[in-house]
């Protein structure tokens, strides 16, 4: 593996942070999902790894008023499984039937879709498994059926890909009807583009994403910002970029006081995910994790593999 899976999964975070960062304007509403993803980590961290789900229902409901959901509720609620997705990366039975379980009281077919399409891409460039030239059929495979039109979507925008097309063939191939479910497939068909044409570049991922809509960007860009982050980790995200994140809107939610903390977080679902329990102080019952007291110089390795060094 190129990178450390404790530098994909910071990629991943301050990716989704960044990619969302650069496309918000001062006009628009900013996403929110990073609060409900950092009290996500944070119930992972509580209970060593097991998926709660009655505490998931609550972070949802003090997040969101999901009433009648829009393009950006949903966004939120697919990027705020991003806990989910890098957790159970590598088990495709256990991260299927978890994320399923976090929005099955939303009867949102596109909701249900996006979240596992997303979802996947993530696990897949954390574990390096990324093949364009199946990507999608295997994306459609862990969708499972569906009623959405996403996964013809995806099809449609690989055979773009198949083809060298640019940035005018993708835009005229994403659905001009502009209501929620083909505005929110764009933005997901837009990422998957972005990434998968610029797999190797996270800048120019993000990059590309505002190109296509700069009045509605901050969604692909987030989404791509993660993907591409899982993929090319911490390493391959501009140093200015991540060291520039201005701190007000990093911390959107009120959840995350600094760059380093949210570092810290990612560091320490590593460790539980891991196995290294003991990082964890005794007072994890608390609702509230002190990241202060994790360790940076914890040895971390994926479980059973272990050695002496």
């Amino acid at each position: 593996m190129r990178y450390s899976l404790t530098s994909r999964i910071r990629g991943a975070l301050v990716g989704c942070l960044i990619g969302q960062s650069l496309a918000t304007t001062v006009a628009q509403k900013p996403l929110l999902w990073s609060k409900a993803a950092t009290q996500g980590i944070n119930s992972l961290l509580e209970t060593q790894g097991r998926f709660d789900l009655d505490e998931w229902n609550k972070i949802q409901q003090q997040t969101w008023n999901l009433e009648a959901p829009c393009d950006l509720v949903l966004a939120d609620l697919i990027l705020s499984t991003l806990p989910i997705a890098l957790f159970f990366h590598e088990n495709n039975l256990k991260l299927r039937e978890n994320l399923l379980l976090a929005i099955q009281k939303y009867d949102h077919p596109l909701l249900r879709d996006g979240v596992l399409a997303v979802s996947y891409l993530i696990a897949q460039s954390l574990n390096e498994k990324i093949n364009c030239n199946t990507l999608v059929s295997e994306i459609t495979a862990f969708i499972g059926e569906t009623t959405t039109e996403l996964p013809q979507k995806l099809q449609q925008v690989n055979n773009l890909l198949i083809e060298n097309a640019g940035l005018v063939e993708l835009q005229n191939c994403l659905s001009k009807e502009n209501n929620i479910n083909n505005r929110l497939i764009n933005h997901i068909a837009t990422a998957f583009y972005c990434f998968a044409s610029n797999q190797e570049d996270f800048r120019l991922t993000c990059l590309r994403t505002i190109t296509i809509d700069k009045q509605n960007s901050q969604i692909p860009s987030a989404i791509a910002g993660a993907i591409s982050g899982a993929y090319n980790s911490m390493a391959g995200i501009p140093i200015t970029w991540h060291l520039g994140l201005d701190q007000t809107k990093l911390v959107l939610s009120g959840e995350l006081t600094s760059f380093s903390q949210m570092v810290k977080l990612a560091d320490a679902l590593v460790a539980v995910w891991s196995g290294a329990y003991q990082v964890l102080p005794k007072f994890l019952e608390k609702k509230e994790v002190d990241l202060n007291l994790i360790s940076p110089d914890q040895a971390i390795a994926a479980p059973h593999i272990i050695r002496l060094r």
